[in-house]
């Protein structure tokens, strides 16, 4: 990950955390104090978030060394040294809180999304959503990928995804497909909508509208078997996509069901954080 992308982030969150002094470090620990310190995982955990870690100290003080003895994206059991770093005291404990938010959230998503990719155990992709915490979709999003998810719509800019608000505002379904089959529609934007029923379902199949990807949202098992059928039967190259509910206690309920995509918001929004922390192991005066 760019460390230009997300350098505004983490700068906000230093401003937030330091808009003056650390009083506390100032007053008890001298500048000249140097030391080593490392990063230990608590908990059994899927790595995430070094690039992040690594800004965060770097913007605090250029001089502070980091070195890591796990790679982003590994899986590493309770107390393993993530990583150390060194150089003044003052700094590291600086950016402690602000680093280890980061790196704790991140894990946190990433070793919940690769649980539920070596339960899924299908073709089936599991996709992120656009319910993710304001400012921080970026790294959100980045901690999907490095536990084996894949990302949806970054921005509303990305593809038309027709939702149930959408289809509300226009008066149903069928004047939603009435309209794009009327449309000149960006022949660039991926066209997805979505439908809460197998007759809703069975009006986009009947339909001349451009669509690219049905989206079944919060279907019962014996509905997505029905739906995956009609779908084969008379537009096999549509793509299907399954949400609401899904998560990393049911997902394998949904392995076995031929859907091309499975999209979760609960890998961004509801994630709990994984217990790591900083600790000093070695300290010294540099009187040069």
């Amino acid at each position: 990950m760019e460390k230009w992308k997300i350098r505004k982030i983490i700068e906000k969150a230093l401003e937030e955390d330091l808009p003056f002094e650390d009083f506390t470090t100032e007053l008890l620990i001298p500048p000249n104090l140097y030391g080593k310190a490392f990063f230990l995982a608590k908990e059994s955990l899927v790595v995430c978030g070094e690039p992040v870690v690594e800004e965060v100290f770097n913007l605090l003080d250029p001089e502070l060394k980091i070195s890591w003895s796990v790679k982003e994206g590994e899986e590493v059991v309770p107390q393993t040294k993530l990583g150390f770093i060194e150089g003044k005291v003052q700094n590291i404990l600086k950016g402690e809180r602000v680093a280890l938010n980061f790196f704790q959230h991140l894990s946190g998503i990433a070793t919940y999304v690769r649980n539920i990719v070596k339960k899924l155990k299908s073709s089936s992709l599991i996709l992120d959503t656009r319910k993710t915490l304001p400012g921080l979709k970026l790294l959100q999003k980045y901690a999907v990928r490095v536990g084996g998810g894949q990302n949806h719509r970054f921005s509303l800019s990305d593809g038309i995804l027709i939702k149930d608000n959408h289809i509300k505002a226009l008066g149903g379904i069928s004047k939603v497909l009435e309209k794009l089959e009327r449309e000149k529609l960006p022949h660039y934007l991926k066209i997805e909508i979505e439908v809460k029923s197998i007759e809703e379902l069975e009006l986009v199949l009947n339909s001349k509208a451009p669509i690219d990807i049905i989206l079944l949202d919060n279907f019962s098992t014996a509905e997505l078997k029905k739906a995956v059928k009609l779908v084969k039967e008379k537009k096999p190259f549509l793509k299907l996509e399954a949400s609401g509910g899904i998560k990393l206690e049911n997902i394998e309920e949904y392995g076995e069901l031929n859907l091309d995509y499975l999209s979760s918001g609960t890998i961004t929004h509801s994630v709990k954080a994984i217990d790591i922390s900083l600790k000093i192991q070695e300290v010294f005066l540099n009187f040069s």
